[in-house]
């Protein structure tokens, strides 16, 4: 069926219409363009389709850049410029949280626009019976395609991928396989510094009998000198989730450091193999900026950072505030945040290993006077909305990464007696759908 698409909803998808007036979801179609889809899924009020053909374009759109787009499930808006791509964001960040907060400022641009991404997590799959490392499929999670090319990762990334393909086919073992448990090869993921210019390489295979750190001297030897640090992970697990059982250093550190500038401030931050750093590390600037401007931190205040990870927003705003309190459930980022701590000579922040809500259950909660809410794409639970009823801090500064969950969790603070004073979008992923958002909420 023909349909004329309307606008574009979260998370990226064009909403149109047809003859038979039914709500119609479809990839890859912009806002005013005809096309024709085929319907893949019906519901009762609403219906999913694939795009066909397209009839008539959006004077919008541009050629994608990568060959994969549409293919992979990284990138949605590479086919139309990086100003329409704001403007689509704004738009649907706007529509679900302006029932809550009537003051949305202008959406934050990114930085840089391609090549911005610290992280990249690759797979190795078989190909042709030797393998090869890629990205997966969209909506699959057992089919790949091959990388080089990939415009989001840091360009220092690419040309390693092949090296260590080629590696990987020299080698003679095999690619681990999700259904049969069986083989070595698994994930590469790097990270990077980009302001520190230093890299972590992180192999992560099944364990194989007779193959210990020997195994990758000929490898190590090969790599350029800012890999500075390089571990093997062991996982064994089921699932294919990027995991250590054991890891080895085989060079350099067991993290990299990377440098941040901060309201004038420079900050050093370590990144560790599995604990969770912004990926985007010049739009997390201009993120936390946003929260401190949001916060307006006084001397008296007793801040309560909410899944702080690694520490980075509470340790960026200690020097502003009397106390600051950081809760965080992965073990790997707390061990983080004590050496950022350090690293950055923050005496008046502490560290809690939890999750929130345990945390919220059995410690002693200090009087807080501010609260950051950083949750991960969930959003709040109901044991965090009771610690805010009970509570009543006076600033809250919500951070979210999905405007959906955000939006039902603005209502449930505004019924707790909470009024959103302002927000912000901020671009921390060009080329998806993806999204930050920054909501200031005073009681």
């Amino acid at each position: 069926m023909n349909i004329v698409i309307e606008k574009i909803v979260y998370p990226g998808k064009a909403l149109g219409r047809g003859t038979d007036g039914i709500a119609t979801f479809v990839d890859g179609a912009l806002p005013g363009e005809t096309v024709e889809v085929t319907i893949t899924k019906k519901k009762k009020s609403f219906q999913e389709g694939t795009l066909h053909n397209i009839i008539k374009p959006s004077d919008k759109r541009i050629h994608p850049r990568c060959p994969s787009f549409g293919k992979c499930g990284g990138c949605s808006f590479q086919h139309t410029d990086y100003e329409h791509q704001l403007k689509i964001k704004e738009s649907y960040v706007k529509e679900l949280i302006a029932p809550f907060c009537k003051n949305i400022l202008p959406i934050i641009s990114s930085p840089e626009i391609w090549g911005y991404r610290n992280k990249m997590e690759f797979s190795f799959f078989e190909r042709e019976g030797t393998p090869a490392i890629g990205l997966h499929e969209k909506g699959s999670w057992n089919t790949y395609f091959d990388v080089p090319p990939c415009y989001l990762a840091d360009p220092h990334i690419l040309p390693l991928v092949t090296l260590l393909t080629t590696f990987a086919q020299h080698s003679g073992l095999p690619v681990y396989h999700p259904k049969s448990h069986q083989g070595f090869w698994r994930h590469v993921v790097f990270r990077t510094g980009k302001r520190t210019n230093e890299m972590l390489l992180n192999l992560v295979t099944a364990s194989l009998p007779n193959i210990s750190e020997t195994f990758f001297i000929p490898l190590l030897s090969k790599l350029p000198p800012h890999i500075t640090s390089i571990v093997w992970s062991i996982n064994n697990h089921v699932s294919d989730v990027v995991q250590a059982e054991h890891m080895i250093v085989l060079k350099g550190k067991d993290h990299i450091e990377e440098q941040m500038q901060i309201n004038n401030q420079w900050y050093r931050f370590i990144i560790s193999p599995f604990s969770f750093f912004q990926t985007n590390t010049f739009g997390a600037e201009k993120l936390y900026e946003t929260v401190y401007a949001f916060l307006q931190p006084v001397q008296q205040d007793i801040l309560l950072d909410l899944y702080c990870g690694t520490g980075t927003i509470g340790i960026s705003l200690a020097k502003y505030v009397h106390q600051c309190i950081g809760i965080e459930q992965v073990s790997d980022a707390i061990q983080n945040a004590e050496k950022n701590k350090t690293l950055n000579h923050i005496e008046n922040i502490t560290f809690y290993n939890s999750t929130v809500e345990q945390w919220i259950q059995h410690a002693d909660i200090p009087a807080f006077t501010a609260l950051i809410l950083d949750p991960p794409r969930s959003g709040i639970s109901s044991k965090v909305i009771t610690l805010i009823a009970r509570t009543h801090p006076p600033k809250i500064i919500y951070v979210s990464c999905n405007p959906a969950t955000l939006a039902r969790d603005l209502h449930i603070l505004q019924q707790a007696g909470y009024r959103a004073q302002q927000a912000v979008a901020i671009d921390m992923f060009p080329q998806t759908f993806h999204v930050e958002t920054v909501v200031q909420l005073q009681r």
